[in-house]
């Protein structure tokens, strides 16, 4: 008897994974063809039964809010029931829930735990996750020997970010020996694959020569293919080659329109190039307002190469009214960020200030001697002199 009921059970355990199995690729259908009721009515049957691809499915529609409202505490607690039942996937997935305080409390202790869980079984998005989290020393001691080994496991992998990480990795010389030939191999293959980070730092390592031929060609190139991204630091440093004449003939007209796209999203760098043509007159008519304009908007950044700028044009009264104060602490601001010659032009401007102030009395002594401030009508006792 008991024989029969345990052959009994063991068909029907067999019987409900071959419905299980049927079942979630059903569900997937549905979710592939927009089906999104019908895919969220299976996955629910499913995650039920404990079905932990289910579960994950589940987790994933309201992470994503497909098909139903997006809701994080729910993709949370899906993710965590799929996780405790062994799903790599949702274990990453939990792990980024926790670090990110999306759906539960922000705890970048347990991200790791989950993390290093989904990594060792070979997860990519853990595997770089963890190495960000080894970098910058978050849940776990800083180590950026562990970081560079999770980095290499993702980026072997396949995970564009993980190249470019390696590529970063190998040029700062964090957690490996600094190599540019490897820092340009690992950004190249990321690079070919529209990394932003890595086509920038591509087009630095050819712009500085750092392990290869220098070659502002190169480095123009791939600048431009950031730039065409909208990106505003590739748009300012395509300005400046312009400007300069690197790699390309000087177009100041050119320079202009790229720092005006970079500086109208807001990059500092790109708002003082700008200030600086309308100062000088090139690629357009010279207008001293306008370069302050772009000056100010800079140097709020907290830009010191701006302050400077700007420190100089209110101490000469260039484009703003002449403000001897505003210019020392646009100066000092400049200095302390490590511009020396903020420090020289404060000296500079303090004695113009001074030569200016004793100018001043000089012309006014010789008016009163003049009499120019003579008055006939002058009353005593309107400045309350009086002697009763």
């Amino acid at each position: 008897m008991k024989a029969a009921l345990e052959c009994t059970m063991i068909v029907l355990l067999h019987l409900a994974a071959d419905y299980s199995f049927a079942g979630i690729d059903e569900a997937n259908e549905a979710l592939n063809n927009g089906r999104y009721t019908d895919a969220y009515k299976e996955y629910r049957k499913l995650a039920d039964l404990g079905n932990t691809d289910a579960q994950f499915r589940l987790g994933q529609m309201y992470y994503d809010g497909t098909g139903l409202p997006q809701n994080y505490d729910k993709a949370a607690n899906w993710f965590q029931k799929a996780a405790e039942n062994g799903h790599v996937t949702a274990q990453s997935k939990l792990g980024t829930a926790y670090a990110l305080g999306q759906g539960v409390k922000q705890d970048n202790r347990t991200a790791v735990l989950w993390l290093q869980k989904a990594a060792v079984l070979g997860d990519t998005d853990a595997q770089f996750n963890l190495a960000k989290k080894y970098s910058r020393g978050e849940g776990i001691q800083k180590n950026h020997y562990e970081a560079v080994k999770w980095l290499r496991s993702a980026a072997d992998q396949g995970s564009v970010e993980a190249q470019f990480g390696m590529g970063f990795s190998y040029y700062q010389g964090e957690g490996v020996e600094k190599d540019y030939t490897l820092a340009m191999n690992w950004c190249k293959k990321a690079a070919t694959r529209d990394h932003l980070g890595a086509i920038m730092l591509t087009a630095l390592i050819y712009y500085n020569g750092d392990g290869v031929p220098q070659s502002y060609s190169n480095a123009f190139t791939w600048y431009k293919t950031a730039a065409d991204k909208n990106n505003a630091a590739a748009q300012n440093h395509l300005g400046e080659m312009y400007r300069d004449g690197l790699g390309i003939p000087k177009d100041y007209k050119n320079a202009m329109k790229l720092f005006r796209k970079a500086a109208e999203q807001g990059n500092a760098e790109a708002q003082l190039n700008l200030g600086l043509l309308y100062f000088t007159g090139l690629g357009t008519s010279e207008d001293l307002i306008e370069a302050a304009k772009w000056f100010k908007l800079s140097a709020e950044q907290e830009y010191p190469y701006a302050q400077y700028a700007l420190g100089l044009a209110y101490g000469s009264g260039a484009g703003v009214v002449l403000d001897f104060n505003r210019a020392d602490l646009l100066l000092r601001k400049a200095e302390e960020q490590g511009i020396e010659d903020a420090g020289v032009q404060r000296i500079i401007i303090s004695e113009n200030r001074k030569a200016r102030e004793i100018r001043k009395q000089k012309l006014l002594a010789e008016d009163i001697a003049a009499g120019k401030f003579m008055n006939d009508d002058y009353n005593v006792k309107a400045d309350g002199y009086t002697w009763y």
